[in-house]
């Protein structure tokens, strides 16, 4: 039942719906890349005005079934576009997200409008099962979607041009099918033309997820290579500071004996006081010699250490270390060196977004009761946590470096924790 001689509440259905979608896209947005929000609320007021105006227009001057096959043209697009120049995210993303949204309404919306028909509803129950249905559309996004898509999305960052154009082609196809040659309450078959289409469009989303989940680990495999990288770098420097070590000593020994074979003569000589300015002109022989700091017995773990905590200090970051380490580690070195590294890293990257003389990070590490390693570093403004206790960064996403830390966690049965109090952001890892 279309009820098309009610004008009033066909435009009412069209806000409705209008409202309905603008709530689902809110429930899945960052409203921090929202650049003026003021200005925001006051665009989607006068485009909620706009909406009104233009679907009662064409409504009353041609019919509503017309104003179905232009809607895109008429309200869609000039949505987009709006959304576009009030936020800073990519538009390419912007127009696979939105017009998804628009997309899932269109399936609601015609789903209410069958549902209404077949019990053979008035206006009323058509409003309040509109109403309903975008309601816990919303609450769908909002507690479901909204993690997955800010953690790809804020993750993946090429490939959207591409994605954006499926939503789109679905939604031409969609409206095609349904409003051509007439709509789809007077058509049968079309019905089930629509729905074998939706489930189309599930499959195609489907892979959709699996070729963003599978760029998220591309990109967390392309992370931890960098990490191993530095690893290897690190163990190679260490490895050219003992080779340094070893010549110096050589050099140290071969002297040595000539040293002694001095003393000895002295000795015979019975100058006491020429072998001990020998002995104090021999004590500074090895001032020169470099001495590697170790911090562990696990070569693998000890360059990562010795690497980032290096890497800290020529950042001018003032360091604050306690590191007990035992030489049996409760987990692989290569992945808890990752972990660490994650920890490590992270600190590195807030201070480097500090002054000079408020760069400090304090890493310390017991072995006793269980092997723990707490990170602690100040940061300005405000970090949330999401459902699972990670931080979440201001653009949206989710940091791969915080992600990586609580998989290493759920795959060893560790505990992690992040707090962020009185302007002091602590990493915790016990396992």
């Amino acid at each position: 039942m279309l009820f098309e001689d009610n004008l009033t509440f066909l435009v009412l259905k069209v806000l409705i719906t209008f409202a309905g979608t603008i709530a689902m896209m809110a429930s899945t947005t960052n409203f921090k890349i929202i650049q003026k929000k003021t200005v925001c609320i006051a665009v989607i007021w006068g485009y909620a005005v706009y909406v009104v105006l233009s679907a009662f227009l064409i409504i009353y001057y041609f019919d509503y079934e017309h104003f179905l096959r232009i809607f895109i043209l008429t309200i869609s697009c000039p949505a987009v576009l709006l959304l576009h120049h009030i936020s800073d995210e990519p538009f390419a993303k912007l127009v696979f997200t939105r017009a998804t949204h628009i997309l899932v309404s269109l399936y609601i919306a015609a789903t209410v409008t069958l549902i209404n028909t077949a019990l053979h509803g008035n206006e009323l129950s058509d409003i309040l099962l509109r109403l309903l249905s975008y309601l816990l559309a919303t609450l769908f996004d909002f507690h479901f979607v909204r993690h997955i898509l800010f953690d790809f999305a804020g993750t993946v960052k090429k490939g959207w041009g591409v994605l954006s154009l499926i939503p789109c082609a679905f939604i031409i196809l969609s409206v095609t099918v349904a409003l051509y040659p007439e709509h789809y309450t007077k058509r049968p078959l079309s019905i089930v033309t629509i729905y074998l289409l939706g489930a189309v469009i599930i499959a195609v989303y489907f892979s959709i997820g699996s070729y963003l989940s599978m760029q998220y680990g591309r990109l967390q495999s392309e992370q931890n290579r960098e990490i191993l990288e530095f690893q290897l770098d690190n163990i190679r420097r260490e490895s050219a500071d003992i080779e340094a070590l070893e010549k110096q000593t050589k050099m140290i020994r071969h002297d040595l004996r000539h040293i002694l074979t001095t003393v000895a003569a002295l000795a015979e000589s019975g100058d006491t006081q020429a072998i001990l300015d020998v002995v104090e002109n021999t004590a500074g022989m090895s001032a020169d010699v470099p001495k590697p700091r170790q911090y562990c017995g696990d070569p693998i773990l000890d360059a990562t250490l010795s690497g980032y905590l290096a890497s800290a200090s020529e950042a001018g970051i003032e360091l604050e270390t306690f590191l007990s380490i035992p030489n049996v580690l409760p987990a692989d070195s290569s992945e808890l060196s990752v972990c660490f590294a994650n920890m490590l890293e992270s600190g590195i990257h807030a201070c480097m977004e500090l002054p000079e003389g408020e760069r400090k990070m304090s890493v310390r590490c017991i072995h006793s009761p269980k092997l723990m390693l707490e990170v602690t570093y100040p940061f300005h403004g405000k970090m949330a946590l999401d459902k699972k206790g990670l931080p979440k960064p201001p653009d949206g996403g989710l940091n791969s470096g915080f992600r990586s830390i609580a998989s290493f966690c759920e795959r060893h049965d560790a505990v992690y924790s992040f707090t962020a109090e009185n302007n002091q952001f602590r990493i915790i890892v016990a396992l």
